[in-house]
């Protein structure tokens, strides 16, 4: 008995030893947190770029993306760009350089999300990952393995002078298209990610006091809840195109709601549209397109947080300048 024991033991340990050699772990799963700090002076400011729609042999768009992005960086100042999808749609390897490289080139730190068109070339999404990993600058992770999607992440931002966490950004992969075309056209983020989400959600939230953080949230597709926002009065902003939702609706922004964290939500997608508005009690946001089609003019929505409040301002920089100032929660525009 001893012996077959003995010889069992042979066989599973080496396939033990070589699975545990090739799992890679997050930095979740590692006990880590990707964290960033606020500022001195207890700000916090982020430029989102969304739908640069990279394409290395459309040389004279390369140009003037890369202009506008760096004008808002000069400009503004962030402390974070965070990039929400459709970012390189040509060739993945040129184009992905290509971008990454004006933000290490500027010191920029920054964070993406992925689109519904990132993955349409020759990388998969884990791929775009491995090489954004190797990037200089680049903040975000794959996310939980056993999680739907690439690039479900948390980043906590900390007070400076304590360094304890005062404020989290949530980054979803909002997937891209629904394999049943009767059902819907585009993902959506699924059960499996918002049960996560409400499991980090309640550990911060226990974590604090029982009090909730301050949050945001990024990802690319909007949720269902934006076509509402479209037809309020109160809604501000350009609205030029429908809403290229999912047709299905898996309850992100009413976990948002119970969760109490998340104050604002920020998207793209739709080149046309660049409007904010408040929806029980959650701002719905989309950005200032950066590339692409759309007569809007190109550019940053920027959206800056106050360390130890639940509040933020946002407004889109363009090379024309700033426009759409909105504060939450107060809703008021100047």
């Amino acid at each position: 008995m001893k012996r077959i024991v003995y010889y069992l033991l042979i066989l599973v340990f080496p396939v033990a030893s070589f699975m545990g050699c090739n799992t890679t772990r997050t930095n979740e799963e590692a006990g880590e947190r990707l964290s960033l700090s606020f500022n001195e002076n207890r700000t916090f400011k982020i430029a989102q770029f969304t739908d640069i729609h990279w394409k290395n042999d459309k040389v004279e768009e390369c140009a003037g993306t890369t202009s506008i992005i760096r004008q808002v960086l000069e400009a503004e100042k962030p402390d974070l760009a965070v990039l929400t999808g459709d970012i390189v749609t040509g060739h993945p390897e040129a184009g992905w350089k290509a971008v990454t490289s004006i933000f290490v080139e500027s010191g920029m730190k920054f964070a993406v999300v992925l689109g519904n068109h990132d993955d349409e070339a020759e990388w998969s999404r884990h791929q775009i990952f491995d090489f954004l990993e190797t990037v200089p600058g680049f903040v975000g992770e794959k996310g939980p393995a056993n999680v739907t999607g690439v690039g479900n992440y948390i980043i906590e931002l900390k007070r400076p002078d304590t360094g304890y966490t005062s404020a989290l950004l949530y980054f979803f992969d909002s997937n891209a298209y629904c394999e049943d075309k009767d059902i819907s056209n585009y993902g959506w983020v699924e059960f499996d990610q918002i049960a996560w989400y409400r499991e980090q959600s309640k550990h911060y939230t226990s974590q604090n006091g029982d009090a909730a953080y301050p949050g945001l949230a990024f990802f690319h597709i909007p949720l269902p809840e934006y076509g509402i926002v479209a037809k309020d009065s109160a809604r501000f902003g350009e609205f030029h195109e429908d809403v290229c939702s999912p047709k299905i609706n898996t309850g992100l922004l009413a976990a948002f709601v119970e969760m109490k964290d998340v104050m604002g939500t920020f998207v793209g997608h739709d080149h046309v549209n660049n409007y904010i508005g408040m929806h029980k009690g959650v701002a719905l946001a989309y950005g200032q397109s950066t590339g692409g089609y759309g007569d809007l003019p190109k550019g940053s929505r920027i959206i800056e947080l106050f360390e130890g409040e639940h509040r933020f301002d946002t407004w889109v920089r363009t090379a024309e300048g700033t426009d759409l100032y909105y504060s939450y929660p107060a809703q008021t525009t100047e």
